[in-house]
């Protein structure tokens, strides 16, 4: 009686661990996005501000290719500028607002929105 207790206890816990797994496994839906935001040295939203997200120097290891993204927004009034893209990827930015200009990169995650803060 015992030995049939432990085997369907052990049963559950194989069938609970098999489930857990799965759903830690499912893929996740959804865009990948990079939202910048762009701040003046007081913490305030700057709108209008030119702001390019750019990958060119990732070279495709099976084909060779070599990447081309480069796309440009303006900030809007609360100094966010989104974008969407197919895959993650590490992105150059840049923005310019008269004579201002922040550099940096960002991380995209895929199926995520990830933020970014440039302060010019």
């Amino acid at each position: 009686m015992n030995n049939k207790r432990n085997g369907l206890i052990t049963g559950w816990v194989i069938v609970c661990l098999f489930a857990f797994m799965t759903f830690l496994s499912c893929k996740k839906d959804g865009p990948t996005r990079a939202v910048m935001s762009v701040i003046d040295s007081l913490s305030r939203p700057v709108q209008g501000a030119s702001v390019t997200l750019w990958q060119d120097t990732a070279v495709n290891s099976t084909n060779g290719v070599q990447a081309n993204i480069r796309v440009t927004k303006l900030s809007d009034a609360a100094g966010k500028a989104e974008f969407e893209f197919e895959q993650e990827a590490f992105l150059n930015y840049v923005v310019v607002k008269n004579a201002d200009t922040a550099r940096g990169f960002i991380r995209l995650k895929e199926h995520e929105t990830v933020n970014g803060t440039a302060s010019l």
